[in-house]
């Protein structure tokens, strides 16, 4: 036991000792280095303005301007600030030709550099195996090793920040890290010097001095080995025994401190990284280890993780690069989605009729989120419509999570009706798309699914659960296209298309809603009456009625509200009508229905050219 203890206050004060020191000097290094740039600024500034002002006047020699003084003062501040040569040649002004291409710096800094780095790590641990094996060096001797190899390594960048190498110092730091992980584990797991909980600190630690370290040395590299090491420990630290809590507390502490990180440096990769493997460690232990007793310490967890996440898009989005602006946003996005698949899980079994208030309170978080951002005033409008277009989805889930199956197309297409209504006031193209994208949802819904399950047992017709909502869903369409009228100079052409393509399918949905509706009344009155021939040839009397009066009521509604495209619509669908009287009609039905059908038809096409030759002619 004493050993023991020995060895984890041996491995514990290099694991202190080493990295605190070269983490106190890089700090020293870097605040050393902010100012000498702050200063090579400041004269390139002042070398700029001196250039203006010689080439507008000359200088007297006895009356040295003050810009010529302060330039002076600064260049010697400069000068003993730094051994760095300021009089020697920027890059930039160095031959073309001397200047390496692309790919051979690419090659020649990282790619060797990284390999070198991969090279040593190989071969350190298989000395040490060797090692081990003839009996040169003891487990206690080989972890010691490992710890000041690491250790040694971990200076050297320190040395090599401090000349101005950051990138060989971030591959030198990424490379300790590497073998401090690996000697510190294998104390554990390999030769069992060290109890569990005490290898499981010294490894968190391990990730916390290196992921300071990646902020310092601005180095991406170290920051992804800092976040791959940091999702490595509760896997290669597992043991028979669920500690869950422990777990939870560690996850949630490791994603803070690298979003910490990433408000000092804008990193990519590392969101995503960090989210995806606390996605994936969650669902492990979910699988293998989840009981309803631990539900206030899963939902706990996934609560703060959604909100850390909430939070850090807040307040970690102004960055330029648009690029890492997309990728934040799919990370937003996914937690979303995945946040509500974690909550949905964990509360179905007991809680399954509060699943569409659950999404709701989704919905009311993300339209708050959008309302933060927009106050905010960044002047960048990706977060807040990302915001508005997830709270719209999850008031759209909504309605299949908790709705009747045959209501769920009138929600869609309110939703659509009411963004459409929206974002024609504030001329705002991407509620306009969401728009369009809901009313076909509801469409395809209506057509694929809810007519699909029309019922044929005696109904009451329009007023029954498939008819009347799948009306309502195709009515909101179309109140959208006639409020659109007021805006039409304000459309563009391919929104004016659109606007009269949708007005088209919402006529078409109108019309084979009342149609199946129609015909299906009768065909549910021959089952019951018995005489199904009859009935049917009832139902196509009726269908021609039907259609001859919606396409007489279209065009009184176009001649009077001077829609040209519902008059049109009504002509279409006389023609439709028409072809259905002399091609099913009078081959199926029998002499006293058909000839109702052709009077009425005949009728009712003589009043409409009558009406034509007063209105148009």
């Amino acid at each position: 036991m004493n050993a023991e203890w020995f060895i984890a206050f041996f491995v514990g004060s290099l694991l202190l000792i080493g990295p605190t020191v070269a983490f106190i000097l890089a700090l020293v290094a870097y605040v050393r280095s902010n100012k000498i740039q702050q200063l090579s600024e400041r004269v390139q500034q002042l070398e700029k303005t001196l250039s203006s002002v010689v080439g507008q006047r000359t200088v007297a020699v006895d009356e040295p301007p003050v810009v010529i003084a302060e330039a002076t003062q600064v260049l010697s501040e400069a000068q003993a600030s730094s051994p760095v040569d300021l009089n020697k040649p920027a890059p930039a002004a160095v031959a073309a030709g001397t200047a390496p291409i692309g790919w051979e710096a690419f090659v020649g800094q990282r790619a060797f550099g990284w390999i070198a780095v991969i090279l040593f790590v190989f071969a350190s641990a298989f000395f040490l195996r060797y090692a081990y094996q003839n009996n040169w060096i003891g487990p206690l001797g080989q972890v010691a090793i490992g710890e000041l190899v690491g250790i040694a390594l971990v200076i050297a960048a320190w040395r090599h920040v401090t000349q101005g190498w950051r990138r060989f110092a971030g591959m030198l730091t990424a490379a300790g890290a590497v073998v401090l992980y690996l000697a510190t584990f294998s104390a554990f797991a390999i030769y069992r010097l060290l109890p569990q909980h005490v290898a499981g600190l010294f490894l968190a630690m391990i990730v916390a001095e290196s992921l300071m370290i990646s902020v310092l040395y601005r180095s991406l590299s170290v920051a992804i080995v800092s976040v791959i090491g940091g999702l490595l420990t509760p896997i290669l630290m597992a043991s028979d025994v669920d500690n869950y809590q422990a777990l939870f507390v560690y996850l949630v502490t490791l994603n803070l401190g690298v979003m910490v990180a990433l408000q000092y440096r804008a990193w990519p990769a590392v969101l995503p990284l960090i989210g995806g493997g606390t996605q994936l460690l969650f669902w492990i232990w979910y699988h293998s280890n989840y009981h309803p007793e631990k539900f206030a310490w899963a939902i706990g967890f996934n609560v703060v993780l959604f909100a850390a996440h909430i939070l850090f898009a807040l307040q970690g989005w102004a960055y330029t690069t648009v690029w890492l602006q997309w990728e934040r946003l799919v990370v937003f996005a996914l937690n979303a989605l995945l946040s509500f698949i974690t909550f949905r899980a964990l509360t179905v079994a007991d809680y399954g009729h509060w699943q569409g208030a659950l999404a709701m309170i989704m919905a009311v978080i993300y339209a708050q989120v959008a309302y933060w951002a927009l106050r905010r005033g960044t002047g960048n409008t990706r977060l807040p419509l990302t915001s508005l277009a997830i709270s719209i989805g999850f008031v759209a889930w909504t309605f299949p999570i908790q709705a009747d199956a045959h209501w769920v197309a009138v929600g869609w297409s309110a939703m659509a009706l009411a963004l459409w209504i929206f974002g024609l006031r504030i001329t705002n193209n991407s509620l306009k798309c969401l728009a369009a994208c809901l009313a076909v949802m509801s469409m395809v819904r209506v057509i694929g699914f809810d007519l699909l399950l029309y019922v044929r047992d005696p109904f009451i017709p329009v007023f029954n659960g498939v008819a009347l909502p799948s009306l309502c869903a195709g009515m909101c369409i179309l109140v959208g296209v006639l409020f659109s009228e007021r805006w039409r100079r304000r459309l563009h052409e391919a929104e004016q298309w659109a606007i009269t393509l949708f007005a088209i399918a919402g006529m078409i949905l109108v019309w084979l809603v009342l149609s199946l509706d129609c015909y299906g009344y009768f065909v549910s009155q021959s089952i019951v009456g018995g005489d199904i021939s009859v009935w049917r040839l009832r139902g196509q009397l009726a269908l021609t009625v039907m259609w001859t009066v919606l396409a007489t009521m279209q065009l009184i509604a176009g001649f009077y509200f001077q829609r040209p495209r519902l008059r049109w619509f009504a002509m279409a669908l006389f023609a439709v009508t028409v072809v259905k009287v002399f091609v099913v009609d009078m081959a199926n039905v029998q002499q006293l229905y058909r000839i109702a059908a052709f009077f009425v038809l005949a009728v009712v096409l003589g009043l409409v050219a009558r009406s034509y030759q007063r209105f148009r002619g």
